[in-house]
């Protein structure tokens, strides 16, 4: 019995301790996994924290020059550099625009003029822009600068201009158009930060480019010295092209080769030929409406008023040589043909700039594909003619206001308070204007008065133009003298980009945020 009892009792304690090892083999499983839950949830905190909108818009994506940028402080600049990479096509290159992308993200789309990602194309423009302003930023900060009172009130007008455009185009909150512009992170705090900060750093760039002054005497002495590159040249000028060639129509390079050397031998030998028979500047039009009906059948088609700096090395030289006088004919072969040149004047640019006021109608655009014969449809000429006299209608109106107003500045200005006028200029206000393409040209009717040599402050004139409507001109008398305008623009242009040369360079580094940023 006792023997059995012993086993029993053996067996009893091999149960219990079984028993006992399970439970801690449970309670340790238990605490594994509660640890790893742990575990999970915070690296599900953790996840959840660093993709917030809080560390997108507080912690550095990028460090440039010492200043810290936040992943939405770069995607507004990211996306700024998209707005403007788009709009710069769409002015100078609109094939490239279809190529542009479309969706986000940018990453896996080339852009075939770089072969790269589009991504790689808006980051670096995106960086080259902040670096700039940071190179600014810095300086302004050395320098103790600060936002004057009329330069806050600026800034808000640009924030405003936001809010405008915001309820504009219908968006429900001021965040969304951000968003829908910026970035899906930025909000109008974000939004303030960046504008205020790029403000005052393009804000300080502009008051140092104004502080560089000039003499009356460095002013002549800079232009006599680039005076090939400042005067104003007028001349005539057509281009006779070369015969194609295509090179599959030949065996041998050898041949092509010769046959575009032909071709553009037969291309000047033509021009040389054209040259003989010109002898005045009318017979100079005849040529060019001859050679070209299509392309010169107006007489000012081939007319052309530049700066030296304008004409480049096929014919600048030729007209920049001293002694050249109205009527000296010039011809010259290039890679695609060659050109006849007709020399009219050089302008030294020594006349005193008009400034003028105005009130603007202007005259209904009518579209002849609007209508079912175009230009030859009575309708059209009809429409044509209703604009024409409408717009007539309204400006002796507006004339008839002025002179009974007194025929003054003033009345012109209260006039133009009472949105008389069509015209964008504040105040209808114009200055420093030239005879030069490079510098507030008007069109010919414009100008024809406003240099008249018996001009004087306070005469007036309606004056119509064939591509806008009518102008109640109002002469406000003369500024400074073209010439000291270009040279001191070029001067504090050299000036200007010497001091930004000189900034302190500035490296962008990218922090670990940056992978938060939406490229």
């Amino acid at each position: 019995m006792s023997g059995t009892f012993e086993k029993k009792a053996d067996g009893a304690t091999r149960r219990l301790e079984r028993a006992q090892k399970e439970s801690r083999e449970k309670r340790k499983v238990r605490v594994i996994a509660v640890s790893v839950v742990a575990v999970l949830a915070l690296l599900f905190a953790g996840a959840l924290f660093i993709n917030s909108v809080y560390v997108r818009r507080t912690l550095p994506a990028m460090t440039i020059g010492g200043v810290n940028f936040t992943a939405v402080e770069f995607d507004y600049f990211y996306n700024n550099a998209y707005h403007e990479y788009r709009e710069m096509a769409q002015a100078q290159m609109p094939d490239l625009v279809s190529m542009m992308p479309t969706g986000r993200p940018f990453t896996h789309q080339m852009n075939p003029l770089t072969g790269e990602p589009w991504s790689d194309t808006f980051t670096e423009l995106a960086v080259a822009n902040m670096s700039e302003l940071v190179q600014y930023h810095n300086a302004a900060r050395a320098a103790g600068f600060v936002l004057s009172a009329e330069q806050r009130i600026e800034l808000e007008d640009q924030i405003n201009m936001f809010v405008m455009e915001s309820s504009m185009y219908g968006f429900p909150t001021f965040d969304s158009f951000l968003q829908a512009l910026f970035g899906n992170n930025i909000n109008e705090a974000s939004f303030r930060k960046i504008v205020e900060f790029a403000f005052t750093a393009t804000t300080y760039s502009d008051h140092m480019r104004e502080t560089f002054t000039y003499t009356p005497g460095e002013l002549a002495a800079y232009y006599a010295e680039n005076r090939d590159t400042l005067d104003t040249f007028t001349y005539r000028y057509f281009h006779i092209s070369a015969e194609t060639t295509d090179r599959q129509d030949f065996d041998t390079e050898e041949e092509y080769d010769l046959a575009v050397e032909v071709a553009l031998a037969d291309a000047l030998a033509l021009a040389e030929l054209i040259q003989a028979g010109i002898e005045d500047e009318n017979d100079f039009i005849e040529a060019a409406f001859a050679y070209n009906e299509s392309q010169f059948e107006e007489p000012d088609s081939t007319l052309a008023s530049y700066p030296g700096s304008w004409l480049g090395s096929h014919y600048g030289p030729w007209m920049m040589e001293s002694g050249r006088q109205y009527g000296d004919v010039f011809t010259m072969g290039m890679t695609t043909g060659a050109y006849v040149v007709f020399f009219i004047e050089r302008d030294s640019n020594s006349y005193l700039m008009p400034e003028m006021r105005q009130i603007l109608i202007l005259r209904d655009q009518i579209d002849p594909y609007d209508f079912m014969e175009m230009e030859d449809d009575p309708e059209y000429q009809t429409a044509l003619e209703n604009a024409e006299i409408e717009a007539r209608d309204r400006a002796e109106a507006v004339l008839d206001l002025f002179v009974a107003g007194g025929a003054t500045e003033a009345a012109l200005l209260e006039m133009l308070e009472d949105d008389h006028s069509d015209d964008p200029i504040e105040g209808g206000f114009y200055d420093q204007i030239s005879k030069s393409v490079a510098q507030n040209k008007m069109v010919s009717e414009i100008e024809d008065w406003l240099f008249s040599p018996e001009r004087r402050y306070g005469d007036y004139e309606l004056i119509r133009t064939e591509d806008y409507g009518f102008h109640l001109v109002f002469f406000m008398g003369f500024g400074e003298r073209f010439s000291d305008f270009l040279a001191e623009s070029r001067m504090r242009n050299n000036d200007y980009n010497e001091w930004r040369d000189g900034l302190e360079p500035v490296e962008a580094v990218k922090r670990w945020a940056f992978v938060l940023t939406q490229q």
